[in-house]
């Protein structure tokens, strides 16, 4: 059932993959509310998951972006600002990849080349994303924020590897950016688990 929740609202969903993606469902549940998206991933991811199919479904257009590339994410901005003829309401940041996990290294023989790309990928993206959006005024006052976090950036999960170092620092970054934005324009950022 819809109450339009978000009607007239617009967003950008980082991160829907497949079926299975936190990003996948809220992307369906922000179009059931009325809000207009626009999807993004990696380019890479774009060609492994079935994005086009929660395209159809939500209307709404994909737009590759390497979260570690600022220019991608210039691009993505200024073609969203477009689309949606204007700032946009709402980011989710629903990314993360853990090498180490993926690849069965143990925390403590952990292969740091590898952990400084996951943290690249898991966490710092968030700045650059809030960065990004800062830099072009993107967002427009009381817009909001939210980056999906784990209980491992605050508790010990031995297997969750990394990415516990990974979502600590993410939750920094939402401390410390949503603070300047907050001040700037009551944009709210927040991380939820």
């Amino acid at each position: 059932m819809s109450n339009n929740l978000l009607a007239g609202k617009k967003g950008i969903i980082f991160g829907a993959l497949d079926e299975k993606s936190i990003a996948w469902k809220t992307a369906l549940a922000c179009h059931a509310q009325g809000a207009q998206i626009v999807l993004s991933n990696a380019p890479v991811a774009l060609r492994m998951g079935e994005i086009n199919k929660l395209s159809e479904a939500v209307e709404a257009p994909v737009i590759g972006a390497d979260v570690t590339n600022m220019d991608d994410l210039k691009k993505l901005f200024e073609e969203s600002q477009k689309h949606f003829g204007g700032g946009i309401d709402f980011v989710l940041h629903s990314i993360g990849m853990g090498l180490n996990v993926r690849k069965g290294k143990h925390y403590t023989e952990m292969n740091y080349e590898w952990n400084q790309k996951s943290l690249d990928i898991s966490a710092t993206s968030l700045h650059r994303v809030l960065r990004t959006a800062w830099d072009m005024d993107a967002l427009n006052e009381w817009g909001s924020v939210v980056a999906l976090t784990y209980i491992a950036a605050q508790r010990v999960f031995p297997d969750y590897n990394e990415m516990a170092d990974a979502k600590a620092l993410l939750e920094s970054i939402t401390r410390s950016f949503g603070y300047h934005y907050g001040v700037r324009k009551k944009v709210r950022v927040n991380t939820i688990s």
